[in-house]
């Protein structure tokens, strides 16, 4: 405990520590206020960057949501249609015919480009004596059409993902633009 009789002037100090020379007995004061300060703006800054985080995992998952309970509305609208449609086309004179060979081939050869395209780019996995399920010789009018809502669906489906990754883009940039501007010193 430093007596206050013997130095007045460094006991009344603010924010003033003392310590005691091992070579002379004289006390010296440093400043703490400074990195008091410090410290102080550096938990603003962590409880700012927490609190920034918190939010757009938050925004993300409130998108991703989103755009997941969009596909399964999707997909149960698309059951629904498809259930309705064959419905429809139980009782259709044209149903069985055919499709020309020359269109059902393009379509299946269209479809297996797609499929490809949407597989891992391991080659290792892939299968390539082709044994997998084969199409059935010819595609029919009634099938052509159960193909259609599906495939409009899954594009629908697709397009409201790439809206919600846009989305997140987009707040993710407004972020970036946001950090980047000078901050005024308070």
């Amino acid at each position: 405990m430093i007596d206050e009789r013997f130095f007045p002037e460094k006991c009344c100090r603010k924010n003033s520590i003392f310590v005691r020379s091992s070579s002379s007995d004289l006390f010296s004061s440093f400043s703490v206020s400074g990195k008091v300060e410090q410290l102080q703006s550096d938990n603003s800054l962590q409880a700012t960057t927490i609190a920034t985080q918190s939010f757009q995992f938050q925004r993300a998952n409130a998108i991703s949501t989103a755009a997941s309970q969009y596909g399964i509305n999707t997909d149960a609208d698309t059951q629904g249609k498809e259930i309705e449609y064959r419905t429809i086309l139980k009782n259709q004179p044209t149903c069985d015919l055919a499709v020309p060979a020359a269109i059902a081939g393009g379509l299946l050869d269209y479809t297996h480009r797609i499929r490809s395209g949407a597989m891992s780019a391991d080659t290792g996995n892939a299968d390539a004596t082709g044994a997998g399920p084969t199409a059935s010789g010819t595609l029919t009018y009634c099938q052509a059409v159960l193909w259609i809502d599906p495939l409009l669906a899954a594009i629908d489906k697709a397009n409201s993902q790439l809206v919600a990754i846009r989305q997140l883009e987009y707040d993710g940039n407004l972020r970036e633009k946001s950090l980047s501007k000078p901050q005024p010193f308070p």
